[in-house]
C-alpha cells in the first residue's frame, strides 16, 4: 500500500517574514529538495505489524511527456517503487510513476499535489490520493511553520506541519499529519488508515520517523 504523502522532502533558510506570510520560493522548496543524489531512511512502525525500512532517493532528473521530472526511488520490503515528481512556482506534484527502474511511467492523472507553493500557514488544498486500488478525496492544510519534531534522526525546529483528511465512498477514511524540516524533507509522519469490510471495520495506524539523511 502507498500512503500519499508518505513520502515527501525540502531545501534553504529562512527569510524575514512574519508567520503567517506566504513564504519565498526558495524556502517553500527547501521542503521537498529534489537535489540528486540526497537519501532518507525511515522506520515505519504499525501498529499491526512489524517496523519496517523505507530508503527514498533522488534520481537524476529527466523528462517525462516533455516535462521535466525528479525520479524518487523507493525501496520497502526488496520492492522498488519511482515517484516522479514535478516542482514549479505552484508546488510540488507526483506527475507519473513506475512499478520499478525498467518499467515505463504512467502519467498521474490527476497531478497529487503534495505540497502548495508559496508556503503559508493556513494554506489548504485538495488532493485525489491513490491507496491500494482505490482513491481517497484528500484535505491538506498547513497547521504550522515553527514546530519541533524529535525522531531519530536528530532534532528539527521550524517544521511545516500538514494535516491530511479525506474519505471515499467505499468507506475508507485517511487521518493524518506530516512534519516537514527546511533542507530535509518529511521527518515524520503519522497517518490512521480505517476501511470497512464484511468482517466489520479495520484500522491502521502508522509511524514514519526520519532515521538517517544524506543531503
Amino acid at each position: 500500500m502507498r500512503t500519499t504523502g508518505i513520502v515527501a522532502a525540502l531545501l534553504l533558510a529562512v527569510s524575514l517574514l512574519t508567520p503567517g506570510q506566504g513564504w519565498g520560493d526558495e524556502l517553500s522548496e527547501s521542503y521537498f529538495p529534489l537535489k540528486a543524489g540526497m537519501r532518507w531512511e525511515y522506520n515505519i512502525i504499525s501498529d499491526q505489524g512489524a517496523t519496517k525500512k523505507l530508503l527514498i532517493t533522488n534520481l537524476a532528473p529527466r523528462e517525462v511527456s516533455g516535462t521535466k521530472v525528479t525520479p524518487r526511488k523507493r525501496e520497502l520490503g526488496g520492492t522498488t517503487f519511482i515517484e516522479l515528481m514535478k516542482q514549479d512556482e505552484t508546488g510540488t506534484y507526483r506527475y507519473a510513476e513506475q512499478a520499478g527502474e525498467k518499467a515505463p511511467p504512467t502519467l498521474v492523472t490527476p497531478m497529487e499535489c503534495h505540497l502548495k507553493f508559496p508556503v503559508a500557514e493556513g494554506s489548504s488544498w485538495n488532493m485525489a490520493a491513490k491507496l491500494g486500488n482505490s482513491t481517497v478525496n484528500l484535505s491538506l492544510t498547513i497547521e504550522s511553520l515553527s514546530d519541533e519534531v524529535k525522531v531519530p534522526a536528530g532534532t528539527f525546529k521550524d517544521c511545516l506541519k500538514i494535516k491530511q483528511v479525506g474519505e471515499n465512498d467505499a468507506g475508507t477514511s485517511v487521518m493524518g499529519y506530516e512534519w516537514y524540516a527546511p533542507k530535509v524533507g518529511v521527518v515524520k509522519s503519522l497517518v490512521t488508515i480505517r476501511q470497512k469490510s464484511k468482517a466489520g471495520p479495520k484500522s491502521e495506524t502508522r509511524t514514519y520517523q526520519l532515521v538517517s539523511f544524506r543531503p
